[in-house]
């Protein structure tokens, strides 16, 4: 028989005391629950969390376990020989030879009395000299030693990085990435901005800088400045636009500023504007390209990706990166399902252009 697939159910029962709080921090508390219970819910690992097989016969020397194993028994065969000294002594202590060498018939028998006494004696100082020059025979040191050996040979056979390690920021890894212009030498100064993103009455998700390529794409990254600074006639801006699609594992897509749904758009030349050209590429993670409207024209739309996506490339005309900040893609890449439409609305609540002097 079919296994029935489990059903997500929102919780109805607010988490709040009615009449401790206002309806409307009651509703938005319950729908932001709602939606952490429904990520849970749909949770899917992304990293394979089984190990590799491991063969420990690969580390562990045979012959030296043996030869510590015969070791060991030696050791256990002269603890004995020690506890039956000890025991010994324990069982004679106390005692007091009280015997009159003058009751002896034959003063041959005393003096060989007297050797005896001092055979034992000399035994019980070679058995005081084992017990104080005791030590144990697994250091520290050693100890430490062999662990270091064990984590360096896990690093080597481990798929997956250990988690004892330090991981490096994004976006010190983002910069060992191939470059979006491909060899394309560097023609000009290039303007900076900045994006905010936020759940709407929910956290802030995070601030990402953004180099713009003005001296390959100029048409393109003037539109996206003036929109993103608010300075332009037509007093357009890129603040409180919604973030409506979210593709994990793809790109999120925002910049219609006039609907919000992804089917408006504008931008400071009219209504659209021509495609300017496709020299830039969307080779890493954190790449900006215009959404292409109609055939061969952009207006205020972008997207931002998540991976390289050479599949848009020749179809969205690239203009920036993410030069700081590309963890929090991550925080947003979170809220997105197959569908596309995020989980919760988000919004890019600040955007401006910034100053290369100062942030140099």
């Amino acid at each position: 028989m079919k296994k029935k697939s489990k059903k997500f159910r929102p919780c109805k029962i607010p988490r709040y005391l009615i009449g401790s709080a206002s309806p409307q921090l009651i509703a938005t508390d319950l729908a932001e629950f709602n939606a952490h219970r429904y990520k849970v819910f749909t949770a899917k690992p992304r990293t394979d969390t089984n190990p590799p097989k491991m063969n420990p016969f690969k580390y562990v020397d045979i012959r030296k376990l043996r030869s510590d194993e015969e070791r060991l028994k030696l050791i256990d065969k002269e603890n004995k020989e020690i506890l039956k000294a000890i025991n010994t002594v324990n069982r004679t202590i106390g005692r007091i030879d009280s015997y009159n060498p003058h009751a002896y018939a034959n003063k041959s028998k005393w003096l060989g009395h007297v050797i005896t006494m001092k055979k034992i004696e000399n035994k019980n100082k070679t058995i005081y000299h084992k017990i104080v020059s005791a030590s144990s025979s697994y250091q520290r040191e050693a100890m430490n030693r062999f662990w270091t050996g064990v984590i360096k040979k896990l690093q080597l056979t481990s798929k997956f990085p250990l988690v004892i390690l330090q991981k490096p920021p994004l976006d010190h890894e983002l910069s060992k990435e191939p470059s979006i212009s491909c060899g394309l030498e560097k023609l000009s100064e290039r303007p900076l901005c900045f994006l905010e993103f936020q759940v709407v009455d929910g956290p802030f998700l995070g601030r990402m800088e953004i180099e713009l390529y003005h001296d390959h794409v100029p048409v393109t990254v003037q539109n996206f400045l003036e929109i993103c600074s608010g300075q332009n006639k037509k007093k357009l801006s890129y603040k409180n636009c919604p973030v409506h699609r979210i593709v994990p594992g793809k790109f999120l897509a925002t910049g219609d500023i006039t609907l919000g749904t992804g089917r408006g758009g504008t931008s400071i030349y009219g209504k659209d504007f021509s495609e300017e050209g496709h020299k830039l590429k969307h080779t890493r993670t954190g790449v900006l390209s215009m959404c292409r409207v109609h055939k061969h024209d952009n207006n205020s739309l972008f997207c931002i990706t998540f991976t390289a996506m050479e599949s848009l490339d020749n179809q969205n005309v690239v203009f920036g990166k993410v030069i700081k900040g590309a963890h929090h893609l991550l925080k947003i890449e979170g809220y997105g399902r197959r569908v596309g439409k995020p989980l919760l609305p988000i919004i890019i609540s600040n955007c401006g252009k910034l100053n290369p002097a100062l942030e140099c």
